[in-house]
């Protein structure tokens, strides 16, 4: 278990040191520019390198897009909760983990599927393993376009 941790590379901790930043950031109270949500959704869209290095693309896709059109559409009606006020190009938003918990999983699920890759190159390549890493991955990169809608329609 501990080649797993001394065996990712280097550029990792700070990786994951900058996620738990911004989502401890996003636990509490902030204003942001309303223009800041276009770019949201090529942050989601930033673990979409897991998805060209599988095996069977067709499959692997499927899920993502799948999964990613559900959650970003049932994020869009959570993300109402969020926002607290516009005001011109600020977006005042509640303090939330949800933000915390996406970022991690995010962050875990490429790690799972780059240390699988390596450790059982088999079960990298199975339908099942396939189906569950593109369908976290698109679930999560969902999140960020139903923020930017909700935050646009706001």
């Amino acid at each position: 278990m501990l080649r797993f941790v001394t065996g990712a590379p280097l550029w990792v901790w700070p990786l994951l040191a900058l996620l738990v930043y911004w989502g401890i950031k996003s636990s509490k109270q902030r204003t942001i520019s309303a223009n800041s949500a276009y770019l949201l959704p090529f942050f989601g869209l930033i673990t979409i390198n897991g998805i060209i290095a599988l095996p069977n693309p067709s499959l692997s896709w499927s899920a993502f897009f799948i999964l990613y059109a559900l959650i970003a559409g049932a994020t869009f009606q959570l993300q109402k909760r969020w926002i607290i006020a516009r005001d011109g190009d600020q977006v005042t938003l509640a303090g939330e983990w949800f933000t915390f918990s996406v970022l991690m999983a995010q962050f875990v699920i490429n790690y799972i599927g780059s240390a699988t890759q390596i450790a059982n190159p088999d079960l990298y390549a199975s339908p099942i393993f396939l189906t569950l890493f593109a369908s976290v991955i698109g679930a999560t990169s969902g999140t960020f376009l139903g923020r930017a809608l909700c935050i646009i329609r706001s």
